[in-house]
Formats: C-alpha cells, sequence, structure tokens
C-alpha cells in the first residue's frame, strides 16, 4: 500500500517506518515536532549495510524516525488506536493517507506490503532497543560533562581491587566497538571479554548504591538539631561522587547492551529467541534505573526530614547560624538528585526548601508549648538549656503572644 507510515511503540519510545514526506505527514498529525525526533540512520547497529539488509531485506530504502517516550507522545499514540502485538507486548499500528483530512487511521498490518512478519517485528524491535540505549548513554554522557565528573578519581580513591577492575572496562568495550567497526563482527574471544565485563560493571553499580544508602543512613539519624548541619555538608559532595559512579555504570552497561545486540543479529538466530533476548536486554535495564530512581528517592526523603522535620523549629531558635546552612545544603543535595533523575528519564519537580524566619520559629514554638506539646523544646537538648527554660516559661504564661513579642527582634542572618 502507497503512502502508509508503519508505527511501533514500546516501553521507551516509538517509530515511524516508511516514505520521508509520509513520515513528516504522519509526525504532524500525531503533532510531534520532527526536531525532537531521531533518525533511525543514525543507529550504530544499522552502520553495517550487511546488517541493515538483514533486518530490513528490501525495505531498507525505507526511512524512519524514533521519538523518547514521554506522557505527551505516549497520549497522542494512543489516540490513534495503535495495536497491541500479544506475544511480545508492545504496540504497533499503520497511518495511512486517505478522505479529507489526509490522515485514514490504522489498517491492519497484514495489508503491509512486504507482509508482517515475526522476524520483521522481532528485529524492529530490537532496533527500538538500540535506540532508547543510545538516546540514554548520550544523556548520561551530557550528565557527566555537566557536572565534572571523574569516575576513575572516585574510584581510585577506594583502594579496592574489584573497583580497579572497573577502569579496564571502558577499554574494552571501545576495543570492542572498534572491532566491529573495522571487521563487521564481535570473535568469540571478544565476546567472552565483554560477558566478564559486564559482572565488574554491576558490581560497581551495586558498590555505589550501597554507598549511597549509608549517606542516606546518616542523613536519616541526623534530624537532631546539633548534628543536620555538619552530616548535610559532609553527604553533599559524597553523594555527587557516587551519582557519578553510578552513571558511569548504567553508560557503560548500555554499550555492552547495544554490542550484545549487534551479535545476536549477526548469528541469526530465531525471531522467537531474539524477542526473548530483547525482553531480558529490556528488563534488566529496567531493573538497573529503578535500583537508582529508588536510591534518589530515599535520599530525598532523607533530606526532607532533616530539612523540613520536626526539628526545623529548634534549630532556627537555639543555633541560628547554623538553619540557614542546613537549608542551603538540602536544596543543593536536591537539586543534584533532580538532575540526576533528569538524566534518567525520570520526570522530575526540584523540591525547594524554604528557611524559617527566626520571628516565625519562636511563633511555632511559643503556640506549641501553650497547646501543651513540651516535647518541642525538649528536643533541643542541653543546647541553650537555661534560656530554653526561660522561653517556656514566658510561653506557659502568654503561649499565643510569644510570637507578637519577638516579631519585632531583628533577624540574626
Amino acid at each position: 500500500m502507497a503512502h502508509e507510515t508503519e508505527v511501533y511503540g514500546d516501553d521507551d519510545g516509538f517509530m515511524l517506518l516508511g516514505d520521508s514526506d509520509d513520515i513528516r505527514q504522519a509526525l504532524a498529525e500525531l503533532q510531534i515536532e520532527e526536531k525532537h525526533t531521531i533518525d533511525i540512520s543514525k543507529a550504530a547497529i544499522l552502520k553495517s549495510a550487511q546488517r541493515a539488509a538483514k533486518m530490513f531485506g528490501k525495505s531498507q530504502e525505507c526511512s524512519g524516525r524514533w521519538v523518547k517516550r514521554t506522557k505527551e507522545s505516549a497520549e497522542k499514540a494512543r489516540n490513534h488506536g495503535l495495536l497491541r502485538n500479544n506475544s511480545t507486548g508492545n504496540l504497533m499500528g499503520v497511518i495511512g493517507q486517505g478522505g479529507k483530512g489526509g490522515i485514514k487511521g490504522n489498517v491492519q498490518f497484514e495489508k503491509i506490503a512486504g507482509g508482517f512478519t515475526p522476524a520483521k517485528v522481532a528485529n524492529i524491535e530490537m532496533l527500538m532497543l538500540t535506540m532508547a540505549l543510545e538516546q540514554a548513554m548520550k544523556e548520561m554522557t551530557d550528565y557527566l560533562k555537566q557536572i565534572d565528573a571523574k569516575v576513575d578519581q572516585i574510584l581510585r580513591q577506594q583502594k579496592n581491587a574489584e573497583l580497579a577492575k572497573f577502569l579496564s572496562v571502558a577499554g574494552l568495550v571501545s576495543e570492542a566497538e572498534n572491532e566491529l567497526q573495522h571487521i563487521d563482527s564481535l570473535s568469540d574471544a571478544t565476546w567472552d571479554q565483554l560477558n566478564n565485563s559486564a559482572q565488574t560493571v554491576n558490581e560497581v553499580q551495586q558498590y555505589s548504591l550501597l554507598q549511597l544508602k549509608d549517606i542516606a543512613d546518616r542523613i536519616y539519624s541526623a534530624a537532631d538539631t546539633k548534628t543536620a548541619k555538619d552530616t548535610l555538608t559532609k553527604a553533599r559532595p559524597s553523594i555527587g561522587e557516587w551519582l557519578a559512579v553510578a552513571a558511569d555504570c548504567l553508560r557503560l552497561r548500555d554499550r555492552i547492551d547495544i554490542l550484545k545486540v549487534q551479535r545476536f543479529i549477526d548469528t541469526d538466530i530465531e525471531p522467537d529467541l531474539l524477542g526473548k533476548h530483547r525482553f531480558v536486554i529490556a528488563e534488566n535495564r529496567r531493573t538497573r534505573y529503578r535500583s537508582l530512581t529508588d536510591t534518589t528517592a530515599n535520599l530525598q526523603q532523607a533530606v526532607k526530614n532533616v530539612v523540613q522535620g520536626k526539628d526545623d523549629t529548634m534549630r532556627v531558635i537555639l543555633l541560628p547560624m547554623d538553619a540557614p546552612v542546613v537549608v542551603r545544603e538540602g536544596n543543593e543535595i536536591a537539586s543534584a538528585l533532580a538532575r540526576f533523575d533528569k538524566a534518567l528519564g525520570k520526570e522530575y519537580a526540584v523540591p525547594h526548601f524554604a528557611e524559617k524566619q527566626w520571628d516565625q520559629a519562636m511563633g511555632e514554638a511559643g503556640q506549641a508549648i501553650a497547646d501543651g506539646a513540651g516535647q518541642l523544646v525538649h528536643q533541643a537538648g542541653d543546647v541553650l538549656a537555661e534560656g530554653t527554660k526561660q522561653v517556656g516559661n514566658v510561653a506557659n504564661e502568654a503561649g499565643n503572644q510569644i510570637k507578637k513579642m519577638f516579631g519585632s527582634f531583628p533577624k540574626l542572618w
């Protein structure tokens, strides 16, 4: 059928295949700007003419565009009634030309010129996977440049033999990529090295997650008025360092997975087995990403507990020089975590903690005491104990008046 654009979708994005003009018209119908899409001819897996011919056959000359899945693009695709492939769970459909509106919607895949075969679907879904991997690698590379990460220095400081192995993995991957570029295939020896390298990368990523969990635990335990400032100040650079290590691990695993996909294509395995390999790679990747987003969410909650927890009022009253530092460090950490989540493709609003003013804190303390919540003062421990008693005496005599009484005092920072 002429003037038809095939549309495929998975958890990471959507791909449009067909004539370049038809694709532009389909993108316009979907209200997706072409500048937000990626030309599939740039995919590493298609750099080999032999591999491209094997994957697409006579249709290799078709144009193609891939767009990253977002809430907006998913909604637009859903509105066009893409069908779900029962065997893979992914989406597919056809946008065809016709009628006054120029778009007649979806037609059955069986009507596509060249036929709808399991091999074709398996190859296209593998191509979509590599497009998502390459986009993720680009975003992670941009993130590491943005924070000026020096992962090799961080790992050398650990004096850990297992971590030191990671430093050689990037070299092995680069050699494999070079071999594939010039010879068009990977030798068994190179492939064995890559498999071992993947295990090393996984171990280093798990180590980085453990480091971030330990930091989160220390922050949770620093909800004490007197220790919050020092804990957050020390934690901030360490969080940045281990996020950089985790980011580099993700990027390297994606590079290995792209090489793995190309080897699967080159070995001519059955479409069903190819689809299973694709599922495993995608599922393992989602698990790696989920473990990191869970870690950053835990850190965000730990910081929030300290900055805006039960002790923030007494911190402002008793340690007025520490309180703004706690808020500032908390905001810096929250922003760093949000930048990392964005690099992961997670839509995340950067939290912002506002400084509580001294007169506001005094008003809250006085009201709490007047209401019988004496625990608020007790949280201060031995810090300025005598002064705290005096505040308590005043508050007991005139609870609701404390904010008014202290509101005229000059701010201490």
